[in-house]
């Protein structure tokens, strides 16, 4: 049995024009990256995921950043308002096949939000207040999630999960520079250094955490939790202000 379904897209060559404030982002290799995405692609079924693939978007550089589109709740998929222009076509195509798992709901304006905002955890919803999500997401999902929404207040990076990820449990990976940490006070963390801020994003599929290679002492502090540490090039998509989990849509399986 897969322990969730991920959807997927692989790169066009529109990805070298991704949106990006990364100084290397002129710099992106197209074809290293399609090599890195079909490395993750198979972490995600070394994981056990049921991986669906979608077709590459000539026309949205960002495109393979699925997470962004959609918030997967336990019955419905609140399909995201996205205040980027050259990124609003995306959630089309998404919305076709996230039908087949779940009951398709749309946030309205004002609401503006990114799926990399939206870190769910087991009683409550964090929701990242970027420079791609509003105040009026927080209410907007509150009312479809059925758990409480906290707003969160990003200091830097592009969104939320860029600086924390839940591993289940009471436990996050988190860069505490980077974002108010006042909301995540009652969990444990494994706090990463100024040096290590881009491996506080990582993607857990049951007894695996899929995180970027090149982060040691933070994937052996998560191993001492009882995981198997998936390490994966990520370079590519660094360029492009991405990461671990921005690359796939997260469909559990629907709870009775």
């Amino acid at each position: 049995m897969p322990t969730a379904t991920a959807l997927v897209r692989k790169p066009s060559p529109a990805f070298v024009r991704a949106l990006s404030g990364h100084p290397q982002r002129h710099r992106i290799d197209y074809q290293l990256a399609c090599e890195q995405h079909l490395k993750y692609v198979e972490a995600l079924q070394q994981a056990g995921a049921d991986v669906v693939a979608l077709d590459p978007l000539d026309d949205f550089p960002d495109s393979p950043f699925v997470e962004d589109t959609a918030v997967i709740l336990d019955r419905e998929a609140l399909f995201c308002r996205m205040k980027e222009e050259s990124r609003q076509g995306e959630s089309a195509s998404v919305a076709e096949v996230i039908k087949n798992y779940r009951a398709v709901k749309n946030l309205k304006p004002p609401a503006t939000l990114d799926g990399g905002d939206v870190l769910m955890t087991g009683d409550a919803v964090f929701v990242g207040q970027s420079s791609r999500t509003n105040k009026e997401a927080v209410p907007a999902l509150a009312a479809v999630c059925g758990k409480p929404c906290l707003p969160v207040t990003v200091k830097r990076g592009l969104h939320l999960k860029s600086a924390v990820s839940y591993l289940g449990g009471n436990l996050l990976v988190i860069d505490p520079a980077s974002v108010d940490i006042s909301p995540c006070k009652n969990f444990n963390w494994i706090e990463v250094k100024e040096n290590e801020r881009y491996a506080a994003n990582c993607l857990r599929l049951g007894k695996f955490v899929l995180m970027p290679t090149g982060f040691q002492k933070v994937a052996d502090r998560i191993r001492r939790h009882g995981f198997e540490v998936i390490e994966l090039e990520m370079s590519e998509f660094e360029k492009a202000d991405g990461a671990i989990t921005c690359l796939s849509l997260i469909i559990p399986e629907k709870r009775n």
